[in-house]
């Protein structure tokens, strides 16, 4: 199972644009899912469930069905943290079900634990098995949707007029117009995913967790588990249940109550447009229902959140119980005849409408948004990466080999490439930075025994390959930063970014040991706290500053600029591509820009008589 992380990463570092594959991919699947989620929403804006498509709707709840299953088992396959323990998570749910639940999760894992068996079944699954099934659904949901036709805004049926030749006067034909008309939204479509996947392709940890840039550990559970952001709707409910069981039953509840909703919407007219008010406003407060519990999943539970989660779910369930109900008294306008140019709210009701959904999303996220300290106790030092910088590059190398590979590894690079990318002759490489008689094109290790770390450490040290992802650039510059001296550790340090730190300094001798020093604190106004009479600071903090007690062979001065050249050491090996990335990133956007010009024109000229 280990090797299913590091193939991800030899994928991307080894094999020429690899990178692209698996950006491609991640960005594809939330792209993916925002597409769907639109689509269900116009549904339900236009009534696209209602008689007599039926059958379109459970067709297309069956493919997000299936989505979502695809969605999960591609999720497990790269082996990282986050990923193992959701599955960990979501398997484990199957065995709140009575008498067959423990059994059940033992033959979905196939093993005692979710392991390399695990990863082959699930691999074959979200390869072969549910694509075929994904497939065979859509060529249903189309032949479902050709016998009885697309709907439309106004939700009415246009065949209730026809020309001579039989075709309804209201129809315009697929291809070409709807094929020319279509393009348009491509292209723009096209330039946001592009532009998500060359220059922001973890999307702030949405589409690419941070967690998964760490290799799975079935003995280190993480502070907060959390899904991908598309299943994280579902999770806040199940969350928001303290009963297993019961949590189980209303997330499953929440998907299965989609399939019912052709026979619970009562209403005579289909479209939104011709709704009363309060179904506009029921279904405004579903989409921000939603959304919440989305931005709710991802973050850690605290008290606030989840009473939040629990009026959010109980909403969601509202809805669609209560739309049984009023949609049988409220009052309707007449639908028309025919389809109409001029019966949508129009662009600024359009935008007061988006104004109106993120003010109720918003609102209530920041009431119950506190949040702790980006970096342990304190906030995160700026930094800013300079991968062009190449002697900053060579400095902080040559500070990961003297300090850092001692004991870490860079397992997932290769010297060759690094000496490529940082402009250092291969021989000097080999003289000045290979000590183990490794050979260029070898991959970074240490000769340390993983047993004897183990025996040494209580531990294994762990991979530096991707810790400026796995934890930020910011985090690791501040920690190496905040080392102080703490006679009570069994190493005599300790940090204020990572409380009780179980190793020892490794830049001691650069920067020598120290110690804490009373300093100020921030008072309720974010202002610092000061005296009344003499406006001084109080110095209410006992580990306010530091005072170098036993100096080190640079000055302050100089250890920052050394911790910033091996922090960018770090960010550029955890990411060798990014530079690339962002020039592949900046052509490609271009192009897609010229594009848009001639889909434009094309567009215009084959629509300009069809309105």
């Amino acid at each position: 199972a280990e090797q299913a992380f590091a193939s991800v990463e030899y994928i991307m570092r080894d094999v020429e644009l690899g990178w692209v594959i698996r950006y491609a991919h991640s960005t594809g699947a939330s792209a993916f899912f925002i597409v769907v989620y639109m689509h269900m929403f116009r549904g339900l804006m236009y009534g696209s469930y209602k008689a007599p498509r039926e059958l379109v709707w459970i067709f297309g709840m069956t493919i997000y069905v299936a989505l979502m299953a695809e969605a999960f088992l591609g999720y497990v396959l790269p082996w990282g943290q986050m990923s193992y323990w959701g599955a960990q998570v979501i398997i484990s749910l199957f065995g709140a079900i009575p008498v067959v639940g423990e059994d059940l999760v033992q033959w979905i894992r196939g093993d005692y634990l979710i392991s390399g068996i695990t990863l082959n079944r699930f691999m074959s699954l979200h390869v072969v098995a549910i694509p075929i099934i994904l497939l065979a659904l859509v060529v249903m949901h189309i032949i479902a949707l050709h016998d009885v036709g697309s709907n439309n805004p106004d939700g009415v049926s246009i065949k209730k007029y026809k020309d001579e030749s039989g075709n309804p006067i209201d129809g315009v034909p697929f291809f070409p117009y709807f094929v020319i008309h279509d393009l348009v939204p491509i292209v723009v479509f096209l330039f946001v995913f592009c532009s998500i996947l060359f220059f922001m392709p973890e999307m702030g940890g949405f589409f690419l967790e941070y967690a998964n840039f760490e290799i799975a550990n079935n003995l280190k559970t993480p502070e907060h588990i959390a899904p991908v952001w598309y299943f994280t709707p579902y999770y806040s409910m199940l969350r928001a249940v303290p009963d297993k069981l019961g949590g189980f039953i209303v997330m499953a509840a929440a998907i299965a109550i989609l399939f019912v909703l052709p026979w619970l919407d009562r209403s005579p007219v289909r479209s939104i447009r011709y709704k009363g008010n309060f179904s506009r406003v029921a279904l405004l407060t579903l989409a921000a229902v939603f959304i919440i519990l989305g931005y709710l999943g991802v973050k850690a539970p605290t008290a606030a959140r989840t009473v939040l989660t629990q009026i959010c779910t109980i909403l969601y369930f509202s809805y669609f119980i209560g739309i049984y109900f009023w949609t049988r008294i409220e009052s309707t306008r007449p639908e028309p005849d025919r389809i109409t140019m001029d019966g949508g709210i129009g662009a600024w009701k359009t935008l007061g409408a988006v104004l109106v959904v993120a003010a109720m999303v918003v609102i209530p996220i920041k009431a119950v948004g506190a949040e702790g300290k980006s970096c342990g106790t304190i906030d995160c030092d700026p930094f800013e990466s300079q991968l062009t910088n190449d002697a900053s590059l060579q400095r902080g190398a040559q500070l990961a080999v003297n300090y850092c590979m001692g004991c870490h590894s860079f397992k997932y690079s290769r010297w060759e490439r690094v000496a490529d990318d940082l402009n250092i002759p291969h021989q000097m490489m080999l003289d000045n930075m290979i000590f183990t008689g490794q050979k260029i094109g070898e991959l970074m290790k240490v000769s340390m025994p993983s047993d004897k770390a183990k025996e040494w450490f209580g531990a294994t040290p762990p991979d530096l390959t991707l810790v400026a992802r796995s934890r930020s650039p910011e985090w690791v510059y501040t920690y190496l930063r905040h080392f102080y001296a703490d006679p009570s550790r069994p190493l005599g340090v300790n940090n204020k970014v990572y409380k009780d730190v179980g190793m020892p300094h490794a830049l001691l001798d650069l920067q020598g040991l120290p110690e804490c020093v009373p300093g100020s604190t921030l008072a309720a106004n974010g202002g610092i706290k000061r005296d009344l009479l003499t406006g001084e600071d109080i110095l209410d903090n006992p580990c306010g500053g530091y005072d170098i007690t036993k100096a080190g062979s640079l000055s302050p001065e100089e250890y920052d600029v050394a911790v910033f050249d091996l922090v960018n050491f770090l960010a550029y090996i955890a990411e060798p591509m990014a530079e690339q990335r962002k020039h592949i990133g900046k052509m490609v956007l271009l192009f897609l820009l010229l594009l848009m010009v001639p889909v434009i024109l094309l567009n215009r000229e084959y629509w300009k008589g069809i309105h």
